[in-house]
């Protein structure tokens, strides 16, 4: 990609990221402060928040270092595979009922 589309990119993932990554630590640390646990809808959104940010940091690696691309690529894969995790069980309850 040309320098200005991967400039427009990173804008747009700022004004959609920045917001939803205060918002979710503005919960985390109210909960935590309140002495609750974590809401059980925090932790998917944590999860596929931080896998959207290491997509937003593999975008913008150079092609020419391939290992920590696929470094990233495996963290985000990790990401995703505990997302889906986490959602398993309540989509299986739902399916028996």
């Amino acid at each position: 990609m040309d320098k200005q589309t991967m400039t427009a990119f990173n804008w747009m993932e700022f004004i959609l990221l920045m917001p939803a990554t205060i918002i979710l630590a503005w919960k985390i640390v109210s909960d935590k402060f309140q002495g609750k646990r974590f809401s059980s809808d925090l932790i998917p959104g944590a999860l596929l928040l931080a896998s959207a940010i290491v997509g937003v940091v593999d975008l913008n690696i150079d092609s020419r270092k391939g290992w920590l691309r696929w470094t990233f690529l495996l963290i985000q894969l990790l990401l995703l595979v505990f997302l889906f995790k986490r959602l398993w069980s309540p989509m299986k309850e739902k399916l028996r009922q």
